[in-house]
């Protein structure tokens, strides 16, 4: 029998012993007449017999022995793993680990041997399974709250929120591509985050789409609780999908990150690539279904939603919003007489003007054929009288140019005001701004006017 190579250990410690017992047993009674025992005495039938049986008593007791302090624990281990097993079965198809965790099945084995080698390595297993859980928790419900946003604002603000706590950072930014200029959707914690787009760091990580650490700007620090500070550490980490950078991540910590977040967090940027590149997918369709297709500025719908926004806005902060429409005179007699092609391209001037008079946070929309409107937030009923004027004389300065024919237009105004002390809906501001558009055509065309006409409608 081969006790080394047997699959019954137990089984093969016992044949061993009793074996081991037996040849003690045989040898003793020669040893014994060896040492002087008298050869009748030590070889007689009854002590070799006697000692045999001692032997094999011994044998027998030094197995159970061994097997009373061996075995139970052998199987309290076999049972805790048998344990886990049927709990992570279970926890595959209900969600519930909470039977898996190291507290609940730790192995408490004082021992400082072998076996005590084998309960170690079996909390060592259960804690290593335990963390791989947790790192795959920890990116699944990353991917599944990144997955239910598709406004690229929130989905970075959440993102970057999510990072930072999971790599225990002390701020961040994401930094994503856009139309071929780099903009900064989020950044938390950092004192002047824009400086990050200048850093030379950003600008030679262009070049290589890796993981890097880097320094920071001197100018960005990151804001504590008590105290602004450089910090310590600071990685950036590319944003990719399908191969093409879409931007990159910024952490900056006070400490330097330990070799389970830098493992961490590439596994989380792989699903962040994929929201952010649906995001950035929405964002253009949602883009390109709220412009007008010929002079690419707001479509009526989104125009007015974005009219009851400014207004919703300008309520709570008790401020003024001036609204002007604007209409391109005799524009049916130019279409008429040039055709569409030049009718477009007058429109398409048209509102390149006006564009350009407004300030930034202005909007302006095409409200259907040729009139447009201009939304003025923060503007009294002067403000939009005098940026109605500047955009009065801006288009009667431009000038078209159509198969040999320079054609000049005009246009006409009407300006209206929601203000603190006399708040309009945005139905009721129209009206009176198209009251005095009218006005402004009955009156001659070519002209402003902002008060007078239209009293009746928004009284």
């Amino acid at each position: 029998m081969n006790l080394y190579g047997s699959r019954h250990v137990f089984r093969a410690l016992a044949w061993g012993m009793v074996a081991m017992g037996i040849l003690m047993g045989a040898i003793f009674p020669v040893a014994a007449w060896q040492l002087g025992v008298a050869a009748d005495l030590a070889l007689s039938p009854t002590f070799v017999g006697t000692t045999l049986a001692a032997g094999l008593i011994v044998g027998g007791l030094n197995f159970a022995l061994a097997s009373r302090i061996v075995r139970p624990r052998l199987r309290r281990l076999s049972g805790r793993m048998r344990k886990v097993r049927s709990a992570m079965e279970q926890a595959t198809y209900t969600g519930d680990w909470s039977e898996c965790d190291p507290a609940v099945c730790r192995l408490e084995e004082q021992a400082e041997d072998e076996l005590g080698d084998v309960a170690n390595s079996y909390n060592a297993l259960l804690q290593a399974l335990h963390s791989a859980h947790r790192v795959e928790e920890r990116i699944q419900t990353f991917n599944n709250t990144l997955s239910s946003q598709l406004d690229l604002g929130d989905l970075s603000d959440q993102a970057l929120t999510l990072l930072i706590e999971h790599a225990e950072a002390d701020g961040g930014a994401i930094i994503l591509e856009k139309q071929g200029e780099w903009t900064l959707p989020a950044a938390k914690g950092l004192i002047d985050p824009e400086a990050i787009l200048k850093s030379p760091a950003l600008q030679a990580a262009h070049q290589r789409a890796s993981l890097r650490r880097f320094e920071l700007p001197g100018e960005v620090k990151v804001d504590a609780v008590l105290s602004h500070f450089t910090p310590s550490d600071v990685l950036l980490m590319p944003i990719t999908h399908h191969g093409l950078l879409l931007g990159w991540v910024v952490l900056a910590a006070a400490q330097t990150f330990g070799e389970r977040t830098l493992r961490l967090l590439p596994l989380m940027i792989q699903g962040l690539g994929l929201a952010l590149n649906n995001a950035l997918l929405h964002d253009d369709l949602q883009r390109v279904a709220a412009l007008d297709p010929l002079t690419g500025l707001y479509n009526r719908r989104f125009g007015m939603k974005r009219l009851d926004e400014e207004l919703a806005r300008i309520q709570r902060s008790q401020s003024p919003l001036s609204l002007i429409i604007v209409d391109l005179d005799h524009f049916k007699r130019l279409n008429d007489t040039y055709g569409h092609l030049a009718g477009d391209k007058v429109l398409i001037r048209g509102a390149s003007v006006i564009r350009d008079m407004l300030r930034k946070g202005d909007v302006v929309m095409r409200y259907g054929g040729e009139e447009f409107i201009a939304i003025l937030p923060g503007s009294d009923i002067g403000d939009g009288r005098e940026v109605a004027e500047r955009i009065r004389f801006a288009i009667g300065q431009s000038s078209v140019d159509v198969a040999g024919h320079t054609l000049k237009v005009t246009a006409s105004l009407g300006v209206a005001c929601s203000s603190p002390d006399r708040l309009l809906s945005a139905e009721d501001l129209i009206r009176l701004a198209d009251a005095r558009l009218y006005a402004s055509k009955a009156g001659g065309r070519d002209r402003v006017v902002a008060e007078g006409a239209g009293e009746a409608i928004a009284g």
